[in-house]
């Protein structure tokens, strides 16, 4: 098989001699990355948006949505390369890794559809239209955006990308270690359907921390969005340009909660199936993996049924979306944690503990005093009683515990309407049924804001 690329340069940047590295029954292509790559490069990419800037907003959305289409059909090709490097190098087996549903998130209409939800009027994306008022204005994106991506979910940054190119916006984008080729192959498809947007993009696999390279990235940077832990955020926060804006996805999680009235012995079934599928789908790496469930009390199930609902499912969903290969710290401190609650059973203390008889394929685990684990532990769901929504804010606020910031809730509208006023101030931007947390939708802030919120700047022309 031909190497394959896992790089993108836009024109008239001479890639240095190529490095070569297997992969499964792949070889890799990455070029040897220094600083005068990197500053080349995003010179490169931000002298694309001139042309980006003479489309229209409507050809660029036709483009993106033929790129998308084009990753969905069953025969892609280079969706289908993408998918193999990323199990190999994440160790995650394709089945629990699924690229389309991403993808479909994105297909048309939905982002032509989200940008008219978000851009008002959204003929400023052009040139300057009359506003609101009648006074003139014009909406463009930073004249650079720098991409550093996440490797333990694939594609929950084409939105952003999406949206940036939509603004105008060049996209230097960093992939990650677990996901070698998806960001290039993904920027050479766009190529194919539109040269100007192609000229726009650029893809640089450099180390992540080298700061000699990212010193020219974050210079030529008008706008950094990255996905990573609090230490990753916190040193390129720490080295960029002031003035730049930065949107940091850092650590999040996602939990459940089940009112009492969702507790019917015979009905609960569904829900548990569904939590199951939330917990080890992407198997339990992203930041809507459900990592655990909060059970009120004065149901017609004890919390400990519930439990028992919830071990019953996991194994049928461990067949269905297997196991990857966990790192070592995390499987050590799943280990512990599954040791820790045994041990308080023997005690005599208010603990269960299910899991999978060999391995870490699932694992349930149920405490009444000990409060959840600060660190979402491997493809496992934490299970814990409430007595009512005052209870809950104090178990689920806490500063060593990541932002809450999407909750699965299975009970009445009104009891789910005033869970969301409880928790719309503490860091809550989406709150959903069972079964669809990992399936959001495009119009989904990540984070609390939108890409074109965050970043579109908007200029007013006032006559005399």
């Amino acid at each position: 098989m031909m190497p394959v690329r896992g790089y993108w340069l836009p024109p008239g940047v001479e890639p240095p001699p190529g490095r070569f590295a297997t992969l499964g029954a792949l070889t890799i292509e990455t070029p040897e990355v220094t600083p005068a790559l990197a500053l080349s490069t995003v010179f490169g990419a931000a002298s694309g948006r001139g042309a980006i800037a003479a489309m229209s907003t409507d050809a660029i959305i036709r483009a993106l949505d033929a790129a998308v289409a084009a990753w969905i059909a069953p025969d892609s090709e280079p969706r289908r390369l993408a998918e193999e490097a990323y199990v190999e190098a994440a160790g995650v087996p394709r089945v629990t890794v699924p690229f389309v549903p991403l993808l479909e998130a994105c297909a048309s209409p939905h982002l032509k559809d989200w940008v008219r939800a978000e851009v008002s009027p959204v003929a400023a994306l052009d040139g300057f239209v009359a506003g609101p008022d009648g006074a003139m204005v014009r909406a463009l994106g930073p004249r650079l955006a720098v991409h550093v991506l996440p490797g333990n979910v694939p594609l929950v940054w084409l939105p952003t990308l999406l949206a940036c190119l939509v603004m105008r916006t060049p996209c230097l984008l960093k992939p990650a270690r677990e996901d070698p080729l998806t960001a290039a192959l993904f920027a050479a498809t766009v190529a194919a359907k539109s040269p100007e947007l192609g000229a726009a993009l650029a893809v640089l696999p450099w180390t992540g921390g080298d700061e000699r390279v990212e010193a020219e990235v974050l210079r030529g940077a008008g706008a950094l969005i990255a996905y990573g832990d609090d230490p990753a955020i916190v040193s390129l926060a720490r080295r960029l340009p002031a003035g730049v804006p930065f949107v940091a996805h850092g650590p999040r999680i996602a939990v459940g909660v089940v009112a009492r009235e969702a507790q019917n012995p015979g009905r609960f079934e569904a829900v548990a199936a569904a939590a199951a599928r939330d917990a080890l789908l992407y198997d339990g790496r992203g930041c809507l993996s459900l990592s655990a469930v909060f059970v009120e009390r004065g149901g017609l199930m004890e919390p400990g049924e519930v439990v028992t609902s919830i071990a019953g499912a996991m194994p049928v969903a461990a067949t269905a979306l297997p196991a990857g290969r966990p790192d070592r710290d995390t499987a050590a401190l799943t280990q512990s944690w599954r040791a820790r609650i045994r041990a308080r059973m023997q005690a005599g203390k208010p603990s269960r503990c299910a899991a999978s008889p060999r391995g870490l394929d699932w694992t349930v685990l149920y405490d009444e005093e000990l409060p959840m684990p600060a660190v979402p532990l491997y493809r496992t769901v934490w299970i814990a009683p409430f007595r009512d929504y005052a209870d809950l804010t104090m178990k689920t606020t806490r500063t060593d515990l990541a932002v809450i910031h999407a909750i699965a809730f299975a009970g009445p509208d009104a009891r789910r309407r005033e869970l969301a006023e409880v928790k719309a101030g503490a860091g809550l931007t989406r709150l959903t049924d069972f079964g669809k947390l990992q399936t959001p939708p495009l119009a989904w802030p990540h984070g609390g804001a939108s890409p074109f919120r965050r970043l579109l700047n908007w200029t007013r022309l006032e006559s005399r």
